[in-house]
């Protein structure tokens, strides 16, 4: 019981042709991993990766409360915790992140309750990603010059909207364009002086990529701080706002980073050369635009 003798398999045969390995504890009720991890290449220590998590359990110390908690609650109930090598003979630490970081976004996106703290190594910049999510890694950055001139001089609310997408996604599993513009639309404490705003266009972002954008008809009040944009629906060739979706707006975010990660939406203006007015958001009012590689 308490897997107290799994560790007499890691002899040193068994530790030199593992290498760097990845591995999952099962849960066995259910037959589905709740944790993964990788092993390997710790100066001889690396390679009972495994049962560090099984020590951990037995002095209940650990940082990782879920899995220890789920470890003891299978000794009381079931026995030994059932543990599969997934992957063995990786060359190095990097390609043992690299299969176990896919593993958790996988099992993640299959919603297998892991007992994981961390997301998969690398998946911000590398990992799993849907039709727009795979646009929006591409995003170029937003190139003012190329800009038509209808989208000048005139006023555009920036908005965070990953929790406004967060919220839809049950209804919007496909990434429907919907998704976004909801998002984007949803309610915003904006007071009368910007509601005033005329021609204004509304840019919905994520991450610091514009998902959508719209024209701004009106507002509606949906309590007494809290306001509802109406799209304008009907709009000509003349009125395309493809050029400001799917682009790297990061300069802009980034010039008034303390605001906008206190939940904050922006007010800009980009006149014709090139430049941004920073119309709320920051005390420094001009932003000149300075492409950016990725």
């Amino acid at each position: 019981m308490k897997n107290a003798t799994d560790a007499e398999l890691f002899d040193d045969l068994v530790a030199k042709e593992l290498g760097h390995y990845v591995y999952a504890l099962f849960d066995p009720t259910t037959g589905h991993p709740f944790y993964v991890g990788k092993g390997g290449g710790r100066a001889g220590l690396g390679n009972r990766r495994i049962f560090d998590h099984f020590d951990e359990a037995r002095r209940n110390q650990g940082k990782e409360r879920k899995k220890i908690a789920k470890i003891q609650q299978i000794w009381e109930t079931s026995g030994d915790v059932p543990w599969k090598i997934v992957r063995s003979g990786l060359e190095n630490d990097n390609e043992a992140l690299l299969v176990e970081g896919a593993l958790i976004d996988m099992l993640r996106e299959m919603r297998v309750p892991l007992t994981n703290k961390q997301s998969g190594h690398g998946s911000a910049e590398s990992g799993m990603k849907s039709r727009t999510e795979l646009r929006a890694w591409c995003a170029p950055n937003l190139d003012l010059s190329s800009l038509p001139s209808f989208l000048m001089k005139r006023p555009i609310f920036v908005f965070n909207i990953n929790k406004g997408v967060a919220a839809r996604r049950q209804r919007y599993p496909d990434d429907d364009p919907n998704l976004y513009i909801e998002a984007t639309c949803q309610f915003w404490n904006v007071s009368a002086a910007y509601r005033a705003l005329e021609d204004a266009i509304a840019i919905g972002c994520i991450n610091g990529i514009s998902r959508t954008a719209v024209m701004i008809d009106k507002w509606n009040q949906e309590s007494e701080t809290r306001w509802e944009i109406v799209p304008r629906r009907s709009l000509d060739g003349t009125q395309d706002l493809s050029p400001l979706i799917y682009k790297n707006v990061s300069a802009i975010v980034d010039h008034c980073k303390g605001f906008w990660q206190r939940g904050n939406f922006l007010v800009i203006r980009i006149d014709d050369n090139a430049n941004i007015t920073v119309l709320r958001g920051s005390p420094q009012r001009t932003i000149s635009l300075t492409p950016k590689t990725r």
